[in-house]
């Protein structure tokens, strides 16, 4: 899928009553109005922003408990991804069938290889074929998104091991894409050299219009992918901005809990049909169903004023995905999907 083609799905008019699930992004924004005025009063963008920065990147590091100089700032992690297939993709690319589907768009743009690794019929993942995948077609870049997008399910730590010491063996680049990660479980990431992490402030964090993306690792292809980045590769308002977002930890934990609280808030909304629709484990701000019932559920979810992301093709064709609400639209969410069942006479 192009860029273009899936901003389209995206297109849906936010008028009334429609609420929009379907760009995975935070219902409300994370800072004041003041907090807003304040950043931007305090920016000299006469000036090149190499303090802004700086800071930005020494306050996110202290956070998320990450050495600075393992960090590396870009505009979105889209950019991240662009850069590392420039830089390690000329071999190939390989990825998950489903995952984000910029890893292709970015290769095709490139004129690299791309390959896949398709999903099991419940939307699992077998390691024996993604090693062998490895093996088949020899890329030079992997990409996995951890939680995974758009099924919403975490990895095993062990499993993400075996893949980093896969791939070390094959002298292959291993991208691990957190971008959902602080909805899922902190775990024990693979310390090879091989592997490099990218990760956004526009999930959790609620700054996707800051177009904010991290790449973490350490080594000789930390420093290979940073060497095409920009001089200045933020403008400064938006470092001060996310700045400011982290300058006062508690405040920002109490952020992150509320994110946390409409995430466990749409998991509960479609348990309420899990006996009739498959719904994945969820460690991301959305959710993954699947099932016969899946197109029906989604028109009347539509019908309703509530707007998921429909996928219409091959396997996918009966699969839905729903980002988070603000907490007060849980209510009519929920007596929506109760709706929709009792309709069917379950």
């Amino acid at each position: 899928m192009k860029t273009e083609e899936y901003l389209k799905t995206v297109e849906v008019a936010q008028g009334g009553d429609t609420v929009v699930m379907n760009r995975n992004t935070s219902p409300i924004r994370p800072l004041s109005d003041q907090d807003i005025v304040d950043a931007v009063l305090n920016t000299a963008f006469n000036q090149y922003p190499e303090n802004e920065e700086a800071d930005f990147i020494s306050a996110y590091a202290n956070y998320a408990g990450f050495d600075p100089k393992n960090v590396a700032v870009a505009n979105g992690s889209d950019e991240w991804i662009q850069k590392l297939i420039i830089q390690f993709g000329h071999e190939g690319v390989l990825a998950l069938d489903p995952d984000f589907f910029m890893y292709e768009d970015y290769t095709n743009q490139l004129g690299f290889p791309f390959y896949k690794v398709a999903s099991e019929a419940d939307f699992t993942f077998d390691l024996r074929k993604i090693i062998q995948a490895l093996d088949q077609y020899q890329p030079s870049l992997f990409f996995i998104s951890n939680p995974q997008n758009p099924t919403g399910q975490q990895f095993q730590p062990v499993f993400l091991q075996k893949l980093a010491d896969e791939t070390e063996f094959r002298d292959i680049t291993f991208v691990i894409d957190e971008a959902y990660i602080e909805f899922g479980q902190n775990y024990q990431r693979p310390k090879n050299l091989n592997v490099l992490y990218i990760r956004t402030l526009s999930k959790i964090y609620g700054v996707a219009g800051l177009r904010i993306g991290l790449a973490i690792g350490q080594g000789a292809r930390f420093e290979k992918l940073k060497e095409i980045n920009h001089p200045y590769p933020m403008n400064s308002v938006s470092l001060n901005l996310a700045y400011k977002l982290f300058e006062d930890s508690h405040r920002l934990d109490e952020w992150v809990a509320y994110q946390r609280n409409i995430q466990t808030e749409l998991i509960a909304a479609f348990d309420q049909v899990a006996d009739l629709v498959t719904v994945m484990p969820s460690a991301t701000n959305f959710v993954f169903i699947f099932g016969e019932l899946v197109p029906n559920l989604d028109k009347f979810l539509a019908d309703n004023g509530f707007i998921g992301r429909k996928y219409t093709e091959g396997k996918m064709a009966n699969a839905a995905r729903y980002s988070v609400v603000d907490i007060a639209d849980y209510p009519r969410l929920k007596a929506t999907i109760k709706a929709w069942r009792e309709k069917l006479g379950n």
